[in-house]
């Protein structure tokens, strides 16, 4: 198997798997992955749409929806007024725990299926591996 087949693979097996286990009532799948990255400092706009992988017209589509929601709010940065970070409300943070918990049992479901003595292994090249992606997306 080529690196190609293999991150298609992963991209579209892990995809699912989330879709799977990740579900709330009255969350989209999208808005369930928008409020997984924003961190408790908050995340900047334009860095929020270069991880979900969507252009800047859309994640603020998508932002609104959770501002609706009252699930983040919107602010402007104090250092530089034309950037805006996206900050979790408390409802919001309400559910970035249950996200997290979610995303804790699928760590539990796939680590229950991997050979023990390899599991050092597969930590390290899955670490290099979120590195290597992390510099393409980067450059």
């Amino acid at each position: 198997m080529q690196y190609a087949e293999l991150l298609s693979d992963l991209f579209f097996n892990l995809k699912a798997l989330y879709r799977k286990n990740l579900k709330l009532p009255n969350a989209s799948f999208q808005q369930l992955l928008a409020i997984s990255l924003i961190e408790n400092n908050g995340v900047e706009m334009s860095i929020f749409s270069i991880k979900l992988g969507i252009d800047n017209s859309t994640s603020t589509r998508l932002i609104d929806g959770l501002e609706k929601k009252k699930w983040v709010i919107r602010k402007r940065t104090e250092l530089d007024n034309r950037i805006i970070k996206v900050f979790l409300t408390p409802a919001g943070k309400k559910i970035f725990k249950n996200i997290e918990r979610k995303l804790e049992k699928i760590g539990f479901l796939i680590e229950s299926e991997i050979d023990l003595n390899l599991k050092g292994e597969i930590i390290e090249a899955g670490i290099s591996l979120n590195w290597a992606i992390s510099k393409q997306i980067n450059k």
